[in-house]
């Protein structure tokens, strides 16, 4: 049991936020040169091209990335913090603005 509590997140407890956006950007098939815009808590790569949020998501973050219209939404599971709730919304709001949710 312990052994799945460890490996219940892939990202490293002690990552930087810039680690992990550059970790995604290999991920999701981008060059590290790839132009990064930061602005109301949401990293926006090649002018809006993927949303990715790092850092806390709320309503806020979700309205942001919808208006902000991205191809794809990219996010950590963990930022849900078990709200199954928030996570399923968030889901079906991308789902219907025809943005692709990508959690890791």
């Amino acid at each position: 049991m312990k052994w799945m509590e460890n490996h219940a997140d892939p990202v490293a407890k002690d990552a930087e936020i810039e680690e992990i956006l550059y970790e995604l950007l290999l991920k999701s098939g981008k060059e590290l040169t790839s132009e990064i815009e930061y602005r109301d808590n949401v990293y926006w790569i090649n002018k809006n091209e993927i949303a990715v949020v790092l850092e806390k998501i709320d309503e806020n973050n979700v309205k942001t990335s919808i208006d902000g219209k991205p191809e794809k939404l990219i996010t950590l599971d963990r930022l849900f913090q078990d709200n199954d709730q928030l996570k399923t919304n968030t889901a079906l709001q991308m789902k219907d603005a025809g943005i692709e949710m990508r959690v890791v």
